[in-house]
């Protein structure tokens, strides 16, 4: 592609930027949007205009088009992401939210894992087929995936349990869904409706200043930025078959972590409690990351840490699950809370990145694995402090005492 469009210098650079600009102002007027305009309208036009500038993608003949694509394939992929785990959220009381995020998370995972698959099957199958490049075929074939997702969603997404008329469920059934959750003690969908001075609400809660900062946490402490095994594998002269699937082997224990953590969190071992499994995951992460620092371990020891490193994979799925607990009285504040929390960390990632994962430290990444260990830690006693602030909320409500005290009882454990 960069020889086809005579992409040089820091044009790459350039095209990321303009990505990240659209994928990040678009997150927030999505989820206030999207409690005006319903899901399966809102989500499905986002999915349908993704795959049309997917398509698009494989016609650039400048850098300048790229540019323009990029933008707005950010944009509609920015405002997709918090909007969908904000829906999803808004269905499942307690004891079942985490295992449906989750798999929404580990599909994601998934995908980043047969994606190279995809890109190797394209430019090795289809190269050259009716004049275009693979590079083209691959967004070619990618739009052709996403568009008919798009069209069935105007059909299937249930939007909230508030404004459903998915014909799959009855009325009964929908004030079923919007009842059980009113008795888990979550507040519906326009009892805090957007007005004027809601965002100034938002910014005097300790959800804001948080839960904004913690999702950093959790990017920062999963080494997900370099793709620092294939690079190994690189450099101590593996063929270009083992660089491109061996890594993969980290995408599929992310995946499984993902699942397995949302169904522990949610049985009744933990009762729909997050911070343990967060925990748990993420000393997987950091025990890895530790070793990985320190380098020079015995080869074995360094191939399993390469692959445990993502065991942390599984914690931004059960940190959104979380959300619902965290604010039950605000359910467009949830929405919000998502949105803003990403767009954070995401803004945050362009220096940390810069700062610690510097290609320079390639194949090793010293610093970068000694940041994860160290963020992750920070996550931990994080996790900690939301579930204090969650019990005093609740305590200042005088609800579930009995249920406060055994929680507290457990969380001190």
């Amino acid at each position: 592609m960069s020889e086809a469009i005579n992409m040089g210098g820091n044009e790459l650079t350039y095209a990321g930027n303009v990505f990240t600009a659209g994928y990040v102002i678009s997150q927030i007027p999505a989820v206030i949007l999207v409690t005006k305009i319903r899901p399966s309208y809102l989500i499905s036009a986002l999915e349908i205009a993704w795959a049309i500038c997917t398509f698009c993608s494989a016609a650039v003949t400048s850098v300048s088009q790229l540019y323009a694509i990029r933008f707005l394939v950010g944009l509609c992929e920015g405002a997709f992401f918090p909007t969908i785990i904000y829906l999803i959220s808004s269905w499942y009381t307690r004891s079942e939210r985490a295992k449906r995020v989750t798999l929404f998370y580990s599909t994601a995972t998934l995908a980043g894992m047969f994606s190279g698959y995809l890109q190797a099957a394209a430019y090795d199958g289809l190269d050259g087929k009716l004049g275009h490049s693979g590079w083209q075929w691959l967004f070619i074939v990618c739009g052709i995936i996403s568009l008919p997702v798009g069209v069935i969603g105007f059909f299937f997404n249930p939007d909230f349990p508030e404004n459903t008329r998915a014909f799959y469920l009855s009325k009964e059934e929908a004030q079923f869904a919007q009842q059980r959750l009113i008795d888990d003690g979550y507040k519906p969908l326009g009892q805090s409706a957007w007005n004027k001075t809601k965002i100034l609400r938002i910014l005097t809660t300790w959800q804001f200043w948080v839960l904004g900062v913690s999702y950093f946490f959790v990017q920062s402490s999963f080494p997900s930025q370099q793709p620092f095994f294939a690079l190994y594998l690189k450099a101590t002269n593996h063929s270009v078959y083992e660089r491109n699937v061996w890594p993969t082997g980290q995408y599929a224990i992310g995946a499984v972590t993902q699942v397995v953590a949302g169904m522990l969190s949610d049985s009744p071992l933990l009762q729909g409690r997050r911070w343990q499994a967060i925990s748990v995951m993420q000393g997987g992460t950091i025990f890895a990351t530790i070793v990985l620092a320190v380098w020079n371990v015995p080869i074995g020891l360094k191939y399993f840490c390469f692959y445990l490193s993502y065991t942390s994979a599984g914690v931004p799925g059960l940190y959104y699950s979380w959300f619902p607990d965290l604010m039950p009285d605000d359910h467009e504040m949830r929405g919000f809370m998502t949105a803003f929390s990403n767009c954070f960390s995401y803004i945050n990632q362009i220096w940390f990145q810069d700062a610690v994962w510097r290609t320079s430290e390639a194949p090793e990444f010293k610093p970068a694995f000694i940041a994860c260990a160290a963020f992750g830690f920070v996550l931990i006693g994080t996790s900690i402090l939301m579930r204090w602030l969650e019990l005093r909320d609740k305590r200042g409500k005088g609800e579930d005492e009995e249920e406060v005290q055994t929680a507290t009882a457990v969380s001190t454990f």
